[in-house]
């Protein structure tokens, strides 16, 4: 190589590097490489557990989302209510955070609806609710009252077939909650795990939230963790339901890769150029 090469390749344009970013980054998310996954014991165990409860189960999820936070909790809240919807489950969405039902209306309903999921029947949507404190502590006694009796879209809930047979929080057979922060795990934890209505609570994290859920994961505080994009990533393998997290962590791998080779690349053109301007 001459020496303008070597030149060109310890400067190179901020530009094409941009471009070379977006190059790398947007093919996976097109099309997946299939980079293997590595999976944890701990999601691995969690869709054991999940596929331990019979058909007909009542499963709670925790819809504590925002759009800040739907490249980790979006794949992972698909995957988890169509494994549900597959074993026979009657699910039961709710959620604390102001658009929380919303999202789940527009992440999740399509896809049960797809596979043959019936509104009312085999799913609903509870709506939001400004207390989480107030709610969930009547609802230990009296579910749908503690919900007004109404789902998002003002339906009454005492007249949908999924409901039947949860009339408190002891009946729900297990929760799954969307963990980005506060309302999340911890709210159910403290309103029913900690006065023994639900026992098995499965913690759905951001990866900002891994430590902390991974430390109550270790004390038996809840019985499942999956977390942030990766553990996404393994759901839905584990599932066979390969959507955006999959395609993520491809993205984010090459990603990795791509900058690794643009720093070797640079330092390389680097001390090969000093070394030729000193041999001068």
């Amino acid at each position: 190589m001459n020496n303008s090469i070597w030149q060109k390749a310890a400067s190179i344009d901020n530009r094409i590097l941009y471009i070379i970013m977006a190059i790398v980054v947007a093919v996976p998310l097109m099309n997946p490489i299939g980079f293997p996954i590595v999976f944890q014991q701990e999601v691995l165990d969690t869709v054991e557990l999940i596929r331990s409860f019979p058909a007909g189960t009542i499963a709670y999820v925790g819809a504590e989302v925002a759009a800040t936070n739907a490249a980790e909790l979006r794949p992972m809240m698909i995957a988890i209510v169509q494994l549900m919807y597959e074993l026979g489950h009657k699910i039961v969405i709710g959620g604390f955070w102001a658009d929380g039902c919303s999202l789940a209306r527009l992440w999740a309903a399509p896809f049960l609806d797809e596979a043959g999921a019936v509104y009312g029947e085999d799913y609903v949507i509870l709506g939001y609710r400004p207390s989480s404190t107030s709610i969930l502590d009547q609802a230990r006694t009296n579910f749908i009252d503690a919900f007004s009796d109404r789902d998002i879209g003002g339906l009454k809930l005492s007249e949908m077939p999924v409901m039947k047979g949860l009339e408190k929080a002891s009946d729900l057979g297990y929760l799954a909650i969307m963990n980005p922060g506060s309302p999340g795990t911890a709210t159910y934890t403290t309103a029913w795990r900690a006065t023994g209505e639900v026992n098995v609570i499965i913690d759905c994290c951001t990866s900002g939230m891994y430590i902390s859920s991974g430390n109550n994961y270790q004390a038996g505080l809840t019985a499942g963790l999956i977390g942030g994009l990766n553990g996404a990533a393994q759901l839905e393998q584990l599932t066979n339901r390969p959507y955006k997290a999959i395609r993520s962590m491809d993205a984010q791998a090459l990603g990795h890769l791509a900058v690794i080779a643009l720093l070797i690349i640079g330092n390389i053109g680097y001390f090969q150029t000093k070394r030729e301007e000193e041999a001068k």
